[in-house]
């Protein structure tokens, strides 16, 4: 059963596909300051270890740019609990046609993790392209790790995926919850 919720839910994404954009663009935002910042981190550590407190300041740099990703991540669980509330009647007659609760949370939580996803990778895609130039022309004199833009490309996208489900699963749950005559009778 929840195969089949995963497919409905897929199918409700690409219908739904318009109001995944700013969820999309938001966590990419975040994602591309996470994989530059942690490509850029070695050249990172040597400045501020001039300045004194290294260890602090670099921190400090990796806090402000997991914050950025998760602002983004909050934006796609904004945009699940809007989704699940114009999606009432739509749930009601779900339940009204004796789908289970779980089925119908996996398929509401396919379009906040397909939105981190995309966003993710669609942001870090563009900080390693971002970083390659500025290797290239030699705008990031402090060097461009590819080990750190690596390790920033996993935790973005991980880290998104998995905030994203995290935040999104309660609205998701109280929705399918729902008695289906209360839904229907409600609407959206």
């Amino acid at each position: 059963m929840i195969r089949l919720g995963l497919s409905y839910g897929l199918l409700s994404s690409k219908r739904r596909a318009k109001a995944m954009v700013l969820p999309i663009v938001t966590t990419a935002t975040g994602a591309y300051l996470l994989v530059l910042v942690l490509s850029m981190m070695s050249g990172i550590k040597a400045q501020s270890a001039s300045l004194g407190h290294g260890d602090e300041i670099q921190r400090a740099i990796v806090l402000i740019a997991v914050i950025v990703l998760l602002v983004g991540v909050v934006e796609v669980a904004v945009c699940t609990t809007r989704t699940v509330a114009s999606r009432t009647r739509e749930l009601g007659v779900l339940g009204a046609t004796g789908v289970r609760r779980a089925p119908v949370v996996a398929a509401l939580l396919v379009e906040p993790f397909i939105s981190s996803v995309i966003g993710a990778a669609v942001g870090a895609l563009a900080a390693v392209l971002t970083g390659q130039l500025f290797a290239a022309t030699g705008m990031a004199s402090s060097g461009i790790s590819t080990s750190g833009a690596a390790v920033g490309v996993v935790v973005a996208i991980s880290v998104s995926a998995i905030a994203a489900v995290s935040s999104s699963a309660l609205p998701s749950w109280r929705a399918a919850s729902r008695s289906p005559i209360r839904s229907l009778s409600t609407g959206g």
